[in-house]
């Protein structure tokens, strides 16, 4: 308890306890871990959970003292038959575990921590909230996902899909997922480095060079076969790129696409419809060329004045 509770505070580091709290044998919850420790005790493992924004129950397994953290999902969480692992609702233990701790609220991603020194209370980054995005591809850890920061989580592809990169999705410090791979398909997206979004049969890869022209970089992406600049003609495919760029932690780069004087590459012309791209100023489109840059479509004059990037798109049949 030195860690919840100051060095005299002796009622804090010894809470009158008459028990742990109500356990259930045999189950685990395969969604929905936050944090997973080794080395740790059952009350230990309760403290912690206390202290974690958003936690509500443990998963604890006696063979590995390993201890799971998790919050219960919108969806309700999916539990499994496990007899190495018990699971406990934490309402069902005392408070008191917590020490100074106890009733101090944090937000989401955040823990409470205790400063002996001045006896102050704080919240601290502790895990990454929310899910990499992974598509077409699925956990491959023993006992699942967890977030502790600068921990990484090991995937494979689904059936009809094939890894590029590092098989890893990492939380990084202060607490943001950087996913080291892709999933392409097997049969349509062939080409090295590109991915494939089925939901939109979307072949598209990121092209990093400093300082290119719109011109040079849709000339490069039409070296490969039905290769060009990506055009965006749905809200499914704006979606899916933007989590793609957002995969790749270049949400704040500028990037070029497939855009000139109103009309796409695949041809087809410039319409807004729906708002698929937001709210857009009334001159937008008034310099010939398309871009991304902090999740939004823009228009350039298409000089380089800043280092840029472009998505390259296979054309798909």
């Amino acid at each position: 308890m030195d860690d919840v509770c100051s060095a005299d505070d002796d009622t804090c580091k010894k809470p009158n306890l008459s028990g742990v709290g109500m356990i259930e044998k045999g189950k685990c919850s395969l969604t929905g871990v936050l944090l997973r420790f080794r080395q740790l005790s059952l009350l230990e493992c309760a403290k912690k959970c206390f202290i974690t924004s958003k936690c509500t129950s443990i998963n604890y397994r006696q063979n590995w003292k390993l201890c799971d953290l998790v919050k219960s999902d919108d969806d309700e969480n999916e539990i499994a038959d496990d007899s190495t692992c018990i699971r406990s609702n934490i309402t069902t233990w005392q408070k008191s575990l917590a020490g100074k701790c106890a009733g101090y609220k944090c937000e989401e991603g955040k823990k409470c921590e205790f400063n002996p020194h001045d006896k102050s209370l704080k919240c601290v980054k502790a895990y990454c909230k929310g899910l990499p995005n992974t598509p077409n591809a699925t956990v491959d850890e023993r006992f699942g996902l967890r977030r502790n920061l600068d921990t990484g989580n090991k995937y494979k592809c689904k059936k009809d899909y094939k890894m590029e990169g590092n098989p890893f999705a990492v939380c990084q410090s202060p607490g943001h997922w950087k996913v080291l791979f892709n999933c392409t398909t097997k049969a349509m997206c062939r080409t090295v480095g590109y991915t494939y979004d089925k939901s939109t049969t979307t072949c598209i890869k990121l092209v990093k060079y400093p300082k290119s022209y719109w011109e040079d970089a849709r000339e490069t992406c039409r070296l490969e076969p039905r290769g060009d600049l990506v055009s965006i003609t749905t809200k499914e495919k704006w979606d899916f790129i933007i989590k793609y760029l957002q995969a790749a932690d270049v949400v704040s780069e500028t990037v070029w696409i497939g855009l000139k004087e109103k009309r796409w590459m695949n041809g087809d012309d410039f319409t807004n419809v729906l708002g698929i791209f937001g709210s857009l100023s009334n001159d937008f489109l008034k310099k010939p060329y398309g871009r991304i840059k902090n999740n939004l479509l823009d228009d350039h004059d298409g000089e380089p004045r800043h280092d840029h990037m472009f998505l390259c798109e296979i054309l798909m049949a």
